[in-house]
This record gives C-alpha cells, structure tokens and sequence, in this order.
C-alpha cells in the first residue's frame, strides 16, 4: 500500500487532535443538516458579528421569532443544548471572547442568548448595538456584551424615555469603562439578545 493510500485511509494527527479538541471542549453537540428540527431539537449557532447584522432590523427579529428566515437550514450551524435547557424559539447560542465580562463570562466561554428579550433589563448581561459603540474584545465592532443600566423619564401620560442607558463591564481586568449614552443616544441603543446562561 503506497503513501497516499495509507493518508486516505487514517486521520491525520493534526484532524484526531481537533476532534478530540472539539468534543472535549464544546458544552454542546453540533448537528448534522438532516437531524435538524430548528427549535426543537437544535437552536443556532452564531459569531456575534453575524447575529449583529442579523438581527439589527426590528423586522428581522420578528420574523424570525414567528418561524420565518431559516427556511434554508443549510445556512445555519444547528446545535444541540445541554440536557439542562429546552431548546426554544428565540435562542441561540455564541461565543463571547475577551476579559470586559471576565467576572460573570470566562474569555471564550460559549453563552446561550435569548432574542428580543421582554421585561426590564436592568442589571441583566445584554448582547447590544449603537453605531458608537467600538468595544476593543469585538475587534472595534458595534456591538458589545456589557450589564445593562438605564435612567428613565415618566411623563404625566404614562409614557417613558431613557434619560442614559449605560453598557458596564464586570472585569477584573484594567482598561475597560463603562460605555454610556445620552439622552440624545440612548434611544439608538438596540438590545439585541439577553444572555440566558453561560454553557462553558
């Protein structure tokens, strides 16, 4: 049996050890295209730059809460969620790289958001975009994954407006302040995802 018939035969070291890498390290199973039944067996994979761009229209999120734009699954990477959490319309999981969130969120740690969340955010860990946003761990990108705080006006009416909304980081690394936003900002600021629970 010459060389290449034996290279085609067996795993290269280097595709054995990423395996075993993936396996030991993912807190969740990938599935194949053909076990897929989104939302009930499987919830989506995400880079948080996707899920940005994704998700930044209000329409989009929509659809997509009411079963529309993953009618090609193919295009979407589907996992499968610990048996702690049912999978749900809504979810998705990503992986949150830098030390801005190292207290509650280890560097790379792969983190289960809910979209579009309801209810107060205050004091909640969010997934977040503003055009002003150039948060170093995203690589200068719009987006961020800060713990949420916002000051309110109540008018007569019962109406409400953001007076500031700020995105706080919760690190024991240096560097990293607090992004805030305006009165004239905050209305800008979209949370896009809240974070549901930090899977490893």
């Amino acid at each position: 049996m010459d060389l290449s018939a034996i290279q085609k035969r067996f795993l290269s070291t280097t595709e054995i050890i990423a395996s075993i890498d993936e396996v030991s390290v993912l807190p969740f199973r990938r599935l194949p295209q053909t076990e897929v039944k989104p939302f009930i067996n499987s919830i989506p994979l995400y880079d948080l730059k996707v899920a940005a761009g994704r998700f930044s229209d209000e329409q989009q999120v929509t659809e997509w809460l009411n079963g529309q734009g993953y009618e090609n699954i193919s295009d979407i990477d589907w996992i499968e969620l610990p048996d702690a959490f049912r999978h749900r319309q809504g979810f998705f999981v990503a992986q949150v790289v830098g030390e801005s969130m190292n207290r509650r969120i280890p560097n790379g740690a792969w983190c289960l958001f809910m979209l579009n969340p309801e209810g107060t955010r205050q004091g909640k860990v969010v997934f977040a975009q503003h055009r002003d946003i150039t948060d170093i761990d995203s690589g200068g990108q719009q987006y961020t994954v800060k713990v949420y705080s916002s000051t309110k006006e109540v008018f007569p009416d019962g109406t409400w407006q953001h007076t500031s909304i700020t995105l706080r980081p919760d690190t024991t690394a240096p560097g990293y302040e607090p992004i805030i936003f305006t009165k004239e900002k905050a209305e800008d600021v979209k949370v896009i995802a809240e974070l549901v629970a930090v899977l490893g």
